[in-house]
C-alpha cells in the first residue's frame, strides 16, 4: 500500500554504508520513521527532500513492519536556518521537543503548523531566537494537552493582582496573598512574574495559530518569559535536551581574556 503524506524531516540516522532513516513529522500520522535507499549517494534524487526540516511531500510503502520511502519532492527549505549555528541548533531543539512529546499513528496537524510557522520566523529573522523560543515551548505545552491555568489565582480565581506567581510545578498562577499562606517560597519552580510576562503566557496559550507571533516584549521580561517557558517544559516532562543544552552554551557571552605578553 502507497502513502502519500506532506510532512517535515525532524531527524535523521545513517543507516548502512548509502542509507538512512528519516523521522518525518506529518499532520496526518504523527512523526513516521522512512527508510531511504541510497539516501547517502552523491547524486541521491532525494537528498534535498530529506535533509534535515525540509518540508516535503513523501511517497512510502510499508514492508515488514517498516516503512520505505517510494518517492519525494521538495516543498521548501529552510535555508536560513545553516547560515547561523544558533538558529540551527534551536531548531534542533524543537525538533527533539517534537520526537518526544508527539506519537505515531496520532494526528499532528496543530503541532506541524507551529513547528512550520517557527521554521519560517527563525529561518527568514523575523522575531528573535529568544523569542521564538518561548513561544515554541509553551504552545507545544498547550497542544498536546499540559495548558496550564492562566486566568487567575488557583485559590481566589482574581484574575491578577499587585503579586502574582507562576508554579511550573503545579501549572498554575496564585496570588501573593495565597502564595504566601501556602507557604511557597520563591524557588526554581515558583517564580514571581510581572504583568508583561503573564500576559505574554495567557496570548501564547490562547491566541489563535495566526496570532500567535504577534506580540512584543521587553527586553528584561523577555529573559524572565525564557527562564518560565523552559521551566515549565521541565517541570512537564521531567527530562533535559542534549540540543538546550547545546544551544545555551552558544549563547552564553564570551568572556574578553587579557592579552598576554611574553
Amino acid at each position: 500500500m502507497l502513502i502519500t503524506a506532506v510532512g517535515v524531516v525532524i531527524a535523521e540516522r545513517n543507516y548502512g554504508e548509502t542509507d538512512k532513516f528519516i523521522d518525518v513529522l506529518t499532520a496526518e500520522y504523527g512523526v513516521v520513521e522512512i527508510c531511504v535507499k541510497g539516501a547517502r549517494k552523491i547524486y541521491g534524487k532525494s537528498n534535498s527532500a530529506t535533509q534535515l526540516f525540509a518540508y516535503s511531500k513523501f511517497s512510502f510503502n510499508s514492508r515488514a513492519d517498516r516503512y520505505y520511502l517510494s518517492s519525494s519532492e521538495v516543498i521548501k527549505v529552510f535555508y536560513g536556518l545553516r547560515i547561523d549555528i544558533k538558529k540551527l541548533v534551536l531548531a534542533e531543539y524543537f525538533a527533539e521537543l517534537i520526537r518526544h512529546c508527539a506519537t505515531t499513528g496520532q494526528t499532528a496537524k496543530d503541532i506541524m503548523r507551529l513547528f512550520l510557522n517557527t521554521l519560517y520566523f527563525l529561518s527568514e529573522d523575523l522575531r528573535s531566537c529568544e523569542f521564538l523560543k518561548s513561544v515554541f515551548e509553551m504552545r507545544l505545552m498547550s497542544e498536546i494537552g499540559m495548558l496550564p491555568q492562566l486566568i487567575g489565582c488557583r485559590e481566589c480565581y482574581r484574575y491578577e493582582t499587585e503579586e502574582m506567581y507562576f508554579l511550573a510545578d503545579h501549572a498554575c498562577l496564585l496570588c501573593g496573598d495565597h502564595f504566601e499562606y501556602k507557604g511557597f517560597e520563591e524557588d526554581y519552580f515558583h517564580i514571581r512574574i510581572n504583568h508583561a510576562v503573564l500576559e505574554a503566557l495567557r496570548f501564547i496559550c490562547l491566541a489563535g495559530p495566526e496570532r500567535l507571533f504577534n506580540f512584543r516584549i521587553g527586553e528584561r521580561s523577555m529573559k524572565l518569559l525564557n527562564e518560565i517557558t523552559e521551566k515549565y517544559i521541565f517541570a512537564r516532562i521531567g527530562t533535559s535536551f542534549k540540543s538546550l543544552d547545546f544551544y545555551k552554551k552558544i549563547c552564553e557571552p564570551v568572556e574578553d581574556k587579557p592579552d598576554q605578553h611574553n
